[in-house]
């Protein structure tokens, strides 16, 4: 009784859904509407939903709070040879005169002020670490930017494809309905069995349960669609696009040397800042440090009750010093062996470069050979629409002539949807190809996707 409820149920979803899509634009809010709605959908094409998704996604406002912090850090990394101050005041009185009253006393107030600056080589690799890890950041951040255009693009021709897949799904439902309400016509009139009745009302009700379930995909799709474009999940929007404008049999290929892989510039960056670490720990280990300080104090004496208070004094110093560390003339002290540990790092890091430059090549050549080989198949897949409508056409001329049974026309029917659903699939499947190659080498998106006559 439950399995028989849940097919009722996808029955009148399914029933509801293919009756509004005659007059009617494709609800995507959930709620039904028609053409003469007040509140408009909005119109999306690709383009739009990447630049809503660059204004509104979270993952992109998150990223751009670290890169500022990694421009602030750089901005400021001279900031270790700012001088220090200090202002101070003092003063004094012997306890002798609070406990006896009638006693003369001396006491004293004072002002004094410093000023130190210390300056090492160390400054130069603080410096050049915080713009590797500023340009690293903007990397990163870059990075986040195209992982998001490229969700929002591959989910967005996703939803074209479910979308042109209910239309087939619904255009063949129809199909399947006008059979089975020609063949109960004829029935009444005594001119077909009661038999071949059954079989075309089975062959139209059991297309009912995948359109509703096609419906219900691609709303629960919509949503998550919205959510990443950061809109509100009820507001109604409506798909500009279509994938056989997509279809690009255009010979793509790539030059190596025009690559811009994120992968191996982040690398670069990784060894750049590993050699930058060497230098850090030379300096550490020869490299002298120099400090310069101003010390600058005003001494008030004044009396008390009786006897004469001294003069005022006044005193100002500069200090000058530079120590030298000796650690880095013997080679097992622990500063030379953080230099060849840091030169260690870097030798492994080149090595990790060479083999991702490896990687990339047969990365790219992998998508290239899988691209090729969808154009291909979209090639055949057309062909194979072509034949499989001209198969059907001539199918339901000779069942409408008595020439064909019942079964037959919907095996054509059947092997007509299967080769359209299979083309629109193959195109999505050469368009995420695509992106996802044009991702891998730093080019925008939709540059390898262009048309020869654009």
């Amino acid at each position: 009784m439950k399995t028989f409820a849940k097919i009722a149920l996808i029955f009148c979803i399914s029933s509801a859904l293919f009756a509004q899509s005659k007059g009617t634009r494709l609800n995507t809010s959930g709620d039904n509407y028609d053409e003469n709605d007040s509140e408009a959908a909005r119109t999306l094409s690709v383009e739009d939903a990447v630049a809503l998704a660059k204004q509104n996604n979270v993952s992109i406002a998150r990223g751009q709070i670290t890169l500022d912090a990694a421009a602030r850090a750089k901005n400021h990394s001279w900031n270790s040879v700012s001088p220090t101050a200090s202002v101070g005041a003092s003063s004094s009185i012997p306890i002798d005169a609070l406990s006896d009253n009638d006693a003369g006393y001396t006491a004293n107030f004072g002002i004094s002020a410093t000023v130190s600056l210390s300056l090492s080589a160390n400054l130069y690799t603080s410096m050049q670490s915080a713009k590797i890890a500023y340009e690293s950041g903007k990397l990163n951040f870059d990075d986040a930017v195209k992982s998001v255009e490229l969700s929002v693009r591959e989910t967005f021709y996703g939803l074209l494809y479910e979308s042109e897949n209910i239309v087939l799904q619904e255009k063949n439902l129809e199909i399947a309905k006008t059979q089975y309400n020609n063949n109960l016509a004829k029935y009444n009139q005594g001119r077909l069995s009661e038999i071949d009745v059954l079989s075309a009302e089975v062959n139209y009700k059991s297309k009912i349960p995948t359109v509703g379930t096609a419906h219900i995909t691609f709303l629960n799709d919509l949503a998550t669609f919205k959510q990443m474009l950061g809109l509100p999940i009820d507001e109604r929007i409506e798909l500009v696009g279509s994938l056989d404008d997509l279809i690009n049999l255009n010979k793509i290929e790539v030059d190596m040397r025009d690559v811009q892989s994120s992968s191996i510039k982040k690398l670069e960056f990784q060894i750049e800042s590993a050699k930058n670490s060497v230098l850090e720990k030379r300096f550490s280990a020869f490299a002298p440090t120099v400090s310069a300080s101003f010390n600058w104090r005003d001494q008030y004496w004044y009396l008390g009750y009786d006897g004469e208070a001294p003069d005022a004094t006044k005193s100002s110093s500069i200090t000058l010093s530079a120590t030298i560390p000796l650690d880095g003339v013997l080679p097992w002290s622990a500063r030379n062996d953080a230099i060849d540990s840091a030169k260690d790092s870097v030798k492994d890091l080149e090595l990790q470069l060479d083999n991702e430059m490896k990687n990339l090549k047969r990365t790219v050549d992998s998508s290239l050979r899988t691209i090729r080989q969808s154009q291909e198949a979209i090639k055949y897949k057309q062909a194979n629409v072509e034949l499989a409508q001209k198969t059907y056409n001539m199918t339901q001329e000779a069942y409408n002539r008595g020439t064909k049974d019942l079964l037959t026309l919907q095996d054509a029917n059947t092997s007509l949807l299967n080769a359209q659903v299979s083309l629109k699939s193959e195109v999505l499947t050469l368009v995420r190809a695509i992106l996802n190659l044009e991702n891998t080498i730093g080019v925008p998106f939709g540059t390898l996707s262009q048309k020869e006559s654009e």
